[in-house]
C-alpha cells in the first residue's frame, strides 16, 4: 500500500533492504578505507568506464526486487503540508513534518532546471541514470588524494534515489544500490518526470522541502516567479542546505558573502555548460540577495486560532493526515482583523502592566558592552518588536542604549511609569527589554523601556449571525503560553450577567423605563431561614435554620445609593442593588433560562450572588450570548473557526453550511436589551466608546477585588469582547475595573475594524413605539428635566402615557437624596420563583 508521507512505505523499505550486495562491510578507520578504495572501488569504476554497467546492474540485484521498488515508488504519496488559510485565501500557517508544496514540472522555472543540471549533473539529458565519467572522476580524485578530496559522482537521478530511500551512509554498497535503482528509474520515467520528482523532494534548508516551498520562504514568491539569480541561489543551497541557509539568513556579512560566492559559482557553471552568456552572468552576479522575512517582527498571525484548528484536525483526521496529507483548511479568520486584535491586546497588556510598576529583577549584566550580541537583534526589527538593549549610561535626562550597531537615546519622561529609582536599576552594562516605537528607515530608531508582562488578556471577535470567528487572541504571546483564554479560561463574570437579568425582566412585563430602587437592601433565603409573617411596613422577621446566619447584603461599586432608577439607567451605571432586586422579583430560574437560551453553557447555580456575576464563564460564551442579543433574539451559533477542509486532490472533506437561525428571544425584548446596552456605551460605564462615532452597545464587568476586567460589545455586524486579568486569581490593581483595563483594548480593536464593516444603526422591530423618556421619573419626557433618554422603544401598549411634571421630578430627586440614609429593606429571596 502507498504511504501517507513522503518517506517510502515500510514495504518499500523492506524491498530496499532486501537488495543485499554484500553481507557486511566492517567499519574501518581512514587508512583502511583508503586501501579498500584502491583495491575495490577503482576497478569497479574502470569497469564502468569500459561500458560494463549492464552486467553490473544485473549482478547486483534480482529483477523482483527492482520491480517491487519501482511499484512502490510509483504508489508513494509525497509528504505535503497542510495549509491553514484565512477566509480570503491568505496563508495563516502550516502543519507539516516536511514543509513541502508540490508543483508540476510546468511550474518549475527553466532557469532552475538549467542551473540544477549545470551544477549537479551536466550530462543529465544524455546519460541513462548513471554518469560513468562522473563516477570515475570522483573515484580517481578520492584515490589520488588518499581520501582527502571527496567529490560527488551522483547524478540527479541517483540523488533522487538517495532522497527517497533516506540512505545516507557513506558505503560502497549504498553507492552501488543507488546506481542500480537509478538505472531502473530512468528506464521507467522520462527526464522531465525525474526532474519534477527531484525538484519537489530536495531539501533547501530552513525546514523547506521542494523548490516551491523554498521560493516562498526565501523570496516571498512562487517558484514560477523567481528570477534567474534566485534560481541559482537555491541550486547553490542544495550542496549543504542547512549550513548555507543559516549563513544566508544570519547577520554575518562574511557568511552572506560565502553564499553569494556559491550562487556565483552556479552562474559560472551555467556559462560553462552553455545555458547563459558570460556577460549575462556578470550582470546577475552584481545583483544583491534580498530575502523575505516571514513573521519576523512578533508572533505568528493567528497562533491561538491555528492551534485550535490543529486540535480539531488531529481529533477528526489523525496526526499523520494533518502533518503529511496535504489538506487545505479554510478558516473564518480575517487576517487584517487578527493582526489588529493582536496589536490591541499586546498594547493593552503593556499599558496595564506598566501601572504595576517596573519590576527590573534579575536583569543581565555584560562586561563587554560593545561586543555582546543578543538573539533579539537577529530578527527584523520593526515597530512593536521587543528587543534587548545594553545600557551605555545616562547623559542628563537621557538613557543611552545600544541596540545591535545602533545607539538610541531614551528620555526619562518616557520612563515615568518605572518609578523614580529607575536610574539606580538601569546602570552601565545592564541588559533590559525595550519596545520599538519607530523603525521607519527614514527616521532614527526609537524605543521605550519595556518588560515581560506578568498579566494576561484575551480578545474574541465573531460574526454574530453566523458564529464565524474573525479574530482570536488567547493571550499576550502564544510562544510563552499556549493556554487559550478565550475558550479554556473560565472566570467570574462580574456584571456581565446583568443584561440577562433585565432581558428576563422584559419578558415578564417590565420595560426599560420601569423604576427599580437602589437603596440599602438585605436578601434572605427561605432555604436558610425560617421566615415570619410579612408586617404592614413590608418587613418580616427571620431566624436562621441549622445554625446558619447568612444574610446577603450587596453593595454598589462606589458604595453609594441612587434611589429610584429606571432599568435603562441601572444597567448603564451597572448598579448592583437594582440588578439584585430585579433578579429576585423576576425569579432566578427565569434569569438562568434566559442566559442559557442566549448561549451561556457553564453552570449557573441558583444563588443570590449570581446576579452580581459569581458564576464562572468563558469569554467565548459571553461573546456568543451577547451575539444572540445583537441578532435581536436569533440564537448565534457556537463560535467556530473552520469553513472548509479539502484533501490534496481538492476534494471537499467537510464544509460548514449556512446556519439555520432559531429565535430564542422575542425580537422586541432583545431590542429593549440592546437599547439598555447602548446606554452603557453612550452615557454609562463605557462612555469612552463615544470616540468611535459608531453605533455600538455593550457591557463592562468587574469582579470582587478587581481580579477580572471585562468588556463585551457589538455593532450590527460584529460582536467582540476583551478580558484582562492574571492567570491566578489575584488583584490586578485597586480600581482596575472593566472600563479601565478591558475597554481600551476593545476600543483600539474597534477603531481598526469597524470602518471595514457596514455602518448601521440599531433599528427597532416592527410594531414597537419609540418615544423620549424622562430619565428621572421614567415618564414621557416633558422638557422640564435635562436628563432625557431619547428614542426608547416599547412593546405595544407598554409605552408610558403620562408626562413628567415638576412635582414628580422633584419627588424622585428627594428620594434619591435620602436613599443612603434609609434603614436596610429586607427581601425574601426565593430560588424557585
Amino acid at each position: 500500500m502507498a504511504s501517507n508521507g513522503f518517506d517510502i512505505s515500510s514495504s518499500l523499505a523492506r524491498a530496499y533492504l532486501s537488495m543485499r550486495y554484500h553481507k557486511k562491510i566492517a567499519q574501518l578507520n581512514r587508512k583502511k578505507i583508503q586501501m579498500r578504495v584502491k583495491r575495490y572501488f577503482a576497478p569497479v569504476l574502470l569497469l564502468c568506464s569500459f561500458g560494463l554497467t549492464p552486467p553490473l546492474h544485473i549482478g547486483l540485484s534480482g529483477v523482483d526486487d527492482t520491480q517491487e521498488f519501482l511499484k512502490l515508488f510509483a504508489l508513494r504519496t509525497p509528504k505535503t503540508i497542510t495549509k491553514v488559510l484565512d477566509r480570503t485565501g491568505n496563508t495563516l500557517g502550516i502543519f507539516s513534518e516536511e514543509n513541502r508544496i508540490i508543483i508540476p514540472y510546468g511550474d518549475i522555472p527553466k532557469g532552475f532546471v538549467d542551473a540544477l543540471v549545470a551544477t549537479e549533473d551536466a550530462a543529465f539529458w544524455t546519460h541513462n541514470g548513471v554518469s560513468v565519467k562522473g563516477l570515475f572522476r570522483a573515484g580517481k580524485n578520492f584515490i589520488l588524494s588518499l581520501g582527502t578530496k571527496k567529490q560527488g559522482g551522483s547524478t540527479i537521478t541517483m540523488q533522487l534515489v538517495r532522497n527517497v530511500t533516506r540512505k545516507r551512509q557513506k558505503k560502497i554498497t549504498r553507492k552501488l544500490q543507488e546506481i542500480n535503482l537509478a538505472l531502473a528509474l530512468e528506464k521507467k520515467y522520462s527526464k522531465q518526470q525525474i526532474l519534477e520528482q527531484y525538484a519537489n523532494e530536495v531539501y533547501f534548508g530552513g525546514g523547506r522541502y521542494g523548490v516551491e516551498s523554498a521560493a516562498q520562504f526565501y523570496f516571498g514568491k512562487s517558484a514560477s516567479q523567481m528570477s534567474l539569480e534566485q534560481c541559482a541561489l537555491l541550486v547553490g543551497l542544495v550542496q549543504s542546505p542547512e549550513r548555507y541557509s543559516k549563513m544566508l539568513l544570519g547577520k554575518s556579512s562574511k557568511d552572506r558573502q560565502f553564499v553569494i560566492d556559491r550562487r556565483n559559482y552556479v552562474l559560472d557553471r551555467m556559462v560553462i555548460e552553455g545555458y547563459i552568456k558570460e556577460a549575462q552572468a556578470a550582470i546577475l552576479k552584481k545583483r544583491p540577495i534580498v530575502t523575505a522575512r516571514e513573521n519576523s517582527a512578533g508572533e505568528t498571525i493567528g497562533a491561538y486560532a491555528i492551534e485550535e484548528v490543529r486540535k480539531y484536525l488531529y481529533a477528526k483526521y489523525g496526526k499523520d493526515m494533518v502533518m503529511n496529507g496535504g489538506l487545505e483548511v479554510t478558516t473564518t479568520i480575517d487576517s487584517l482583523w487578527q493582526l489588529a486584535a493582536q496589536e490591541a491586546v499586546q498594547n493593552g497588556i503593556r499599558s496595564v502592566d506598566r501601572r504595576l510598576g517596573y519590576r527590573g529583577q534579575n536583569l543581565k549584566q555584560v562586561k563587554n558592552i560593545m561586543q555582546s550580541h543578543f538573539i533579539s537583534w537577529d530578527q527584523y526589527i520593526s515597530k512593536g518588536t521587543q528587543v534587548d538593549g545594553v545600557i551605555l549610561g545616562w547623559e542628563g535626562d537621557q538613557l543611552k542604549v545600544r541596540i545591535d550597531k545602533t545607539q538610541v537615546a531614551v528620555s526619562r519622561a518616557s520612563m515615568d511609569w518605572a518609578g523614580a529609582k529607575v536610574d539606580k536599576v538601569l546602570t552601565r552594562g545592564t541588559v533590559a527589554k525595550f519596545i520599538v516605537t519607530e523603525a521607519d528607515g527614514g527616521v532614527p530608531l526609537q524605543i521605550e523601556l519595556d518588560q515581560e508582562p506578568s498579566i494576561q488578556a484575551a480578545l474574541l471577535a465573531v460574526d454574530p449571525l453566523t458564529g464565524e470567528i474573525r479574530a482570536m487572541v488567547g493571550g499576550y504571546d502564544f510562544n510563552r503560553s499556549k493556554f487559550n483564554r478565550t475558550t479554556q479560561a473560565k472566570r467570574q463574570a462580574g456584571s456581565m450577567l446583568k443584561p440577562f437579568i433585565y432581558g428576563a425582566a422584559f419578558e415578564n412585563g417590565l420595560a426599560p423605563n420601569s423604576i427599580v430602587l437602589d437603596v440599602p437592601t438585605r436578601f434572605v433565603s427561605s432555604q436558610e431561614f425560617a421566615i415570619g409573617p410579612v408586617k404592614s411596613d413590608g418587613t418580616f422577621d427571620y431566624k436562621p435554620l441549622y445554625g446558619i446566619s447568612k444574610v446577603y447584603e450587596p453593595k454598589n461599586y462606589k458604595f453609594d445609593y441612587a434611589g429610584p432608577l429606571t432599568i435603562w439607567e441601572s444597567l448603564a451605571e451597572s448598579r448592583n442593588i437594582p440588578a439584585m432586586r430585579t433578579y429576585t422579583q423576576v425569579g432566578p430560574q427565569k434569569v438562568i433560562d434566559f442566559a442559557q437560551r442566549c448561549g451561556i453553557e457553564s453552570n449557573l447555580p441558583l444563588l443570590p450572588s449570581l446576579a452580581l456575576g459569581s458564576p464562572e464563564v468563558s469569554l467565548a460564551e459571553l461573546v456568543r450570548s451577547y451575539s444572540t442579543i445583537a441578532n435581536r433574539g436569533l440564537r448565534s451559533p457556537k463560535p467556530f473557526l473552520i469553513l472548509k477542509v479539502k484533501d490534496r486532490e481538492g476534494k471537499i472533506l467537510e464544509e460548514v453550511l449556512p446556519p439555520t437561525s432559531e429565535s430564542v428571544v422575542d425580537s422586541q425584548t432583545a431590542f429593549q436589551v440592546i437599547q439598555c446596552m447602548q446606554g452603557v456605551a453612550r452615557r454609562g460605564t463605557a462612555a469612552k466608546t463615544n470616540e468611535l462615532g459608531w453605533p455600538v452597545a455593550g457591557k463592562t464587568g468587574t469582579t470582587d477585588n478587581y481580579t477580572d476586567g471585562w468588556f463585551v460589545g457589538f455593532s450590527t455586524k460584529v460582536a467582540f469582547g476583551a478580558w484582562v486579568g492574571f492567570d491566578e486569581k489575584k488583584t490586578i490593581f485597586p480600581g482596575a475595573d472593566g472600563a479601565t483595563v478591558a475597554l481600551p483594548i476593545w476600543i483600539e480593536f474597534a477603531k481598526s475594524i469597524l470602518p471595514t464593516t457596514l455602518r448601521e444603526d440599531f433599528i427597532a422591530p416592527e410594531g414597537m413605539l419609540t418615544v423620549d423618556i424622562d430619565q428621572t421619573t421614567g415618564n414621557l419626557a416633558s422638557g422640564l428635566n435635562e436628563k432625557t433618554i431619547n428614542g426608547l422603544a416599547f412593546k405595544p401598549g407598554q409605552q408610558p402615557t403620562i408626562k413628567a411634571d415638576a412635582s414628580s421630578i422633584q419627588s424622585v430627586k428627594r428620594s434619591i437624596a435620602k436613599a443612603g440614609s434609609q434603614k436596610p429593606e429586607t427581601i425574601l429571596w426565593t430560588p424557585n420563583k
